[in-house]
């Protein structure tokens, strides 16, 4: 499918998620022998299911495990291992029904129980997942945390088939986030790295071998709920820093690598490549987090709003982005809450100045020298914010580093200034607001807090009815952009080339690949 631009993709499917959908009314390909080889610019050094926080190894894992439930392309929730879910009216207690006729790909039948063990194994452990957050609303998870407990005492396995969860506090999403339910009996087995050499999960491919950082293969579960799969196996290989990808692409090396930024252009531009272009709106926030800790002036919201101010949005949508990227107003994609509080996001440089001025920094005089650290595929999307903040005088420095060492020392706001992007796992906004900005996330990119808007998310959390919800979540939305802890950016499609033996919904706006 041809990349298009923006404003053509929109006034074709009537919005974001329908946009989406279109694709999935597209004939599939047909059932395919051999190796389907995805290229990912670098592969997370250990994969565990159970401690998922990266973007390339949810998308990995995602060919071999899977959750309660799922989300399609025009981002509906579906039964995954759940087929049912029912919540009390207070959003406090939820009974849930497992899935019958699944099979782990160790040969052992799912049942209730092996969902409550993987709760536990995950929330138990020192590392952090996607799902942490709402789990950790359950009771008894403080206990397990701390060691003084074996298990989660808010849980309970009524048969094969029910499990009954109890929350401390109201949790509206609690069926919704995404944790890998995995054979945690066969993995305690076969000891702490387990996950290097045993495929212990349901989903449509199991693990064949394992090369830290280098290579993945997986091959078809014939056992898979779903049915038949269209690959025997999928690789998937770190093809290394820069336009290696595309090159690999090119030459017929490997089926799918994502176009990163600084490529997009070129890639656009080139007629050569128009067959292969494949565009899907991303359900994203991406913002650059500034640490107040670090940098004083960034505690100071005249001068956040002065260098979210000298950011021409607009401009960075059509010539950088091409077309295919869109401005968020606020932290949450549109396309879960349309927020009309909101007010646009303005280039005014000189209103930016005048705010600097005032905050008793003329011209950026006084701001003290700090870097903004991102990864090299960014470095050219980069450059433009830099020297839009040192043309008004704000001594900021364009600084990369390696990816996963980004990732580490990001997730220990280890930065002055750093690109931070979020992707949806499940289509509610509360991925964004409960997840990156309470004041008891693991996530806060910038440790901002507000007892108010704690407030709000707990309120929130205690309305099952997601219309109602939206009407909370807005002015949750408010008090972040008034307050403005992160700068938003432009976010950009997740663009794709793709080889003729996927189909066009083989990306999800979630971040997602389709691998049944």
């Amino acid at each position: 499918m041809q990349a298009v631009r923006r404003r053509d993709f929109l006034n074709l499917s009537g919005g974001l998620l329908a946009a989406a959908g279109l694709a999935s009314a597209l004939p599939r390909p047909a059932m395919a022998a051999g190796t389907l080889r995805i290229g990912f610019k670098s592969l997370p050094g250990g994969l565990n299911p159970l401690t998922v926080s990266d973007l390339v190894a949810r998308q990995v894992l995602g060919s071999m495990y899977e959750s309660l439930t799922t989300v399609d392309t025009k981002g509906r929730i579906l039964p995954g291992l759940a087929t049912a879910w029912e919540a009390s009216g207070d959003a406090r207690r939820w009974r849930l029904t497992i899935r019958d006729g699944v099979t782990f790909h160790t040969g052992r039948p799912l049942t209730a129980l092996d969902v409550k063990r993987s709760f536990e194994a995950a929330l138990g452990g020192d590392g952090t997942n996607f799902a942490v957050l709402a789990l950790s609303k359950v009771r008894g998870f403080r206990e397990l945390r701390a060691k003084t407990a074996a298990e989660l005492s808010g849980i309970t396995v009524i048969d094969d088939r029910t499990l009954e969860v109890v929350c401390d506090e109201p949790c509206a999403v609690f069926p919704f986030a995404r944790l890998n339910i995995v054979d945690v009996e066969a993995a305690g087995q076969a000891g702490p790295d387990w996950f290097r050499t045993l495929s212990a999960g349901t989903g449509p491919y199991r693990l064949v071998r394992s090369s830290d950082g280098i290579r993945m293969d997986v091959e078809a579960n014939p056992g898979w709920r779903g049915g038949s799969v269209p690959f025997e196996r999928v690789s998937f290989l770190a093809t290394g820093i820069g336009n290696d990808g595309i090159t690999l692409f090119n030459d017929s090396q490997i089926d799918f690598t994502f176009v990163d930024t600084d490529a997009l252009r070129g890639v656009m531009d080139d007629p050569g490549f128009k067959r292969s272009l494949s565009n899907v709106p991303r359900m994203q926030m991406r913002v650059v987090a500034l640490d107040p800790r670090r940098v004083k002036a960034f505690g100071d919201l005249r001068v956040r709003r002065a260098m979210s101010l000298l950011i021409d949005r607009s401009a960075m949508v059509e010539r950088f982005f091409r077309g295919v990227a869109s401005v968020h107003n606020g932290i949450v994609p549109p396309a879960l809450l349309s927020n009309e509080r909101l007010d646009p996001l303005a280039y005014d440089p000189l209103l930016a100045r005048r705010l600097l001025e005032e905050a008793g920094y003329p011209e950026g005089r006084g701001i003290e020298p700090f870097q903004v650290t991102v990864v090299p595929e960014y470095r050219r999307e980069f450059v433009y914010y830099v020297s839009q903040w040192n043309n008004a005088g704000i001594p900021a420095k364009l600084v990369m580093a390696p990816r996963q060492e980004f990732i580490a020392r990001s997730r220990r706001r280890d930065y002055d200034a750093f690109l931070f992007g979020w992707t949806a796992t499940y289509p509610d906004p509360m991925n964004f607001l409960d997840e990156l900005f309470s004041s008891s996330s693991r996530f806060n990119p910038v440790g901002w807090t507000s007892a108010q808007f704690d407030g709000l998310i707990e309120r929130a959390m205690a309305i099952p009815d997601p219309t109602l919800r939206a009407e909370v979540y807005k002015d949750a939305e408010c008090l972040v952009m008034q307050d403005l802890p992160v700068i938003p950016l432009v976010v950009p499609d997740y663009v794709a080339l793709r080889g003729n033996v996927l189909s066009d919904n083989f990306i999800t706006p979630f971040g997602g690949l389709n691998f049944g």
